[in-house]
């Protein structure tokens, strides 16, 4: 769903900045009495291709050049997403010019019949120069919003959490198991790799399961959800699962190449945390509170007890219907609090 709505957005803005050009282009040229005319002849015969083209170079975008670079560099992404959208664009040019002006019936208004004929033939320098620079823009936006994470970027730039905010927020904490050992056996490059390789796998997982980053630390990652209900903790639960099951499936992948496979102990929490924007030089949306805490220490306690994944009282609560799928393990004194939390496990 968050692929499709990724997709609808990014069609928008190429309809927007075509609808732009094409208006731009006119005011200069057209007479009032042309407008009408060429509102008629490009909303009946123009439009459908334009939505075309709009809808292959967003989906093209989001299904097929987003998994094809994920392992490219930033700026070559950008790009080679621009040049690749780029052409594109001038192959359903041309193929559309060929349709319009060959198997459709010309518009009754000259003027407007000129500016198409002017548009179907040209490759004049303004042309290239606005449609690559647009291409440039929104695959630099995407890269942007890959980067700081779409919700974050829209909160930064809005000032949503300017003022800090109070909300519920589901925790996951993901955390390497043996993390020091590894790094000893098989070396900090190698070993970089394969967190890398590890995250990799989590990023699909992470889009699947609407959650959203909110930080990497060294060999740990830790996600949140916008929204805390009885579905979104199930969703967290099928987010670790598949999770799990992508690196077990990957075993015979990850022994040829660093001689283990990797195992996370993970610790989820929920409960009401301070959401505020900090920083100056590099600002970021942070939270504050006990919940976090909660989810980092049960997170330690995995290792205490051998348990790949616990989860606090507040999350147990929360599932609702999905309580059966959790298993009570006991009451432990979690570092920094001042009474003892109720601690489950996955059955």
């Amino acid at each position: 769903m968050k692929q499709i709505f990724r997709m609808l957005t990014l069609a928008v803005m190429w309809l927007i900045a075509i609808m732009v050009f094409d208006i731009v282009l006119n005011i200069k040229i057209f007479q009032s009495e042309d407008w009408l005319a060429y509102l008629e002849y490009t909303f009946t015969s123009i439009l459908p291709f334009v939505l075309v083209y709009c809808l292959v170079i967003s989906a093209s975008d989001v299904f097929l050049l987003r998994k094809m670079l994920r392992d490219y560099p930033f700026a070559k992404v950008v790009f080679i997403k621009a040049i690749l959208q780029f052409a594109v664009m001038y192959f359903i040019h041309f193929v559309g010019t060929y349709i319009i002006f060959e198997l459709m019936p010309p518009s009754s208004n000259e003027a407007v019949n000129a500016h198409y004929a002017y548009l179907g033939s040209s490759l004049n320098i303004f042309y290239i120069i606005y449609f690559f620079v647009v291409s440039f823009h929104f695959s630099l936006y995407a890269q942007v919003s890959r980067k700081f994470g779409s919700t974050n970027l829209y909160d930064i730039i809005m000032g949503t959490y300017f003022k800090p905010k109070e909300a519920q927020r589901i925790f996951m904490f993901l955390d390497l198991n043996q993390s020091t050992t590894i790094a000893e056996e098989i070396g900090h490059l190698k070993y970089s790799r394969l967190i890398q390789e590890c995250f990799s796998k989590l990023t699909h997982h992470i889009e699947n399961y609407d959650a959203e980053v909110y930080q990497y630390v060294g060999d740990e990652a830790v996600l949140t959800w916008h929204i805390s209900d009885e579905n979104t903790a199930k969703k967290c639960l099928d987010l670790y699962l598949d999770f799990r099951d992508s690196l077990l499936k990957s075993a015979a992948d990850f022994e040829m190449e660093f001689g283990l496979v990797p195992k996370f102990k993970t610790g989820i929490s929920f409960g009401s945390v301070a959401v505020a924007e900090v920083g100056g030089y590099k600002r970021d949306i942070a939270y504050h509170g006990t919940v976090l805490n909660t989810g980092a220490r049960l997170c330690q306690l995995c290792k205490e007890i051998k348990e790949d994944i616990l989860f606090s009282s507040e999350f147990y609560a929360l599932l609702n219907a999905n309580r059966n799928l959790l298993h009570y393990v006991g009451d432990y004194m979690l570092t920094g609090r001042s009474t003892k939390e109720k601690v489950f496990r996955l059955l």
